[in-house]
């Protein structure tokens, strides 16, 4: 459940400041990255990401320009409104139904990889946006998570050197970060025992539900 991380990033960010967290969460998401890996990789679809990466690239480029527009935390708020928009309109577009396969647009996967490149960049929470993503493609529960946790594999390990540079990954917080590896692999381990349990429509409510949740911590907690 990728987008469950969203619970967890906002309280880690409180407690050490959201610089500090970035170089602390990273190693663990990695470690979280490879235990998915290792369970779902062959199950990617390598099409939809194909048609998110442009939006992410500028999704990235918006958020840069924008950092130097507004304050971090309104930007954050900004995001945290259009996930919800985003979610409640597809709540009202299922209508209760969560059932077939379905397309979208250039302009659609634009929309959605710019949404998942702001979020990332500016609150560590691609993961909403992502599962809203796939949600509306209405993608079997393998494939969605084969199709996360590659993008946020490939992702995380992209922002190593940038937070080296800054001086906010170190030898230090890694070995801080090491102290948590244990809690994160028991998190793996418990969401890879619930994921057969789950069938396509509990799946999409959940990851639906959680996606409110991270959107509305957006907007409180940024």
């Amino acid at each position: 459940m990728p987008v469950a991380g969203m619970v967890g990033s906002p309280i880690v960010a409180a407690v050490l400041g959201p610089a500090p967290a970035a170089g602390f969460m990273v190693p663990l998401l990695i470690v979280g990255d490879l235990i998915a890996l290792a369970s779902y990789r062959q199950h990617a679809d390598w099409q939809l990401l194909r048609r998110l990466i442009p939006g992410v690239l500028g999704g990235f480029m918006l958020t840069a320009l924008v950092f130097w527009l507004l304050p971090g935390a309104l930007l954050s708020r900004v995001v945290g409104v259009l996930l919800l928009i985003t979610a409640g309109l597809e709540v009202w577009r299922l209508g209760g139904k969560v059932t077939g396969s379905a397309k979208m647009s250039r302009w659609g996967a634009a929309f959605f990889g710019t949404l998942t490149g702001l979020t990332t960049m500016a609150a560590n929470a691609g993961g909403a946006a992502m599962t809203l993503y796939l949600v509306k493609m209405r993608v079997p529960i393998l494939t969605f998570l084969g199709t996360s946790t590659w993008f946020f594999a490939i992702l995380n390990v992209l922002k190593v050197p940038p937070l080296i540079a800054l001086g906010l990954l170190t030898s230090g917080s890694a070995l801080t970060s090491a102290w948590f590896v244990p809690a994160m692999v028991a998190g793996a381990l418990v969401g890879r025992w619930a994921v057969p349990h789950l069938n396509e429509r509990a799946f999409t409510w959940i990851g639906l539900g959680l996606t409110v949740l991270g959107a509305t911590w957006l907007i409180v907690v940024a």
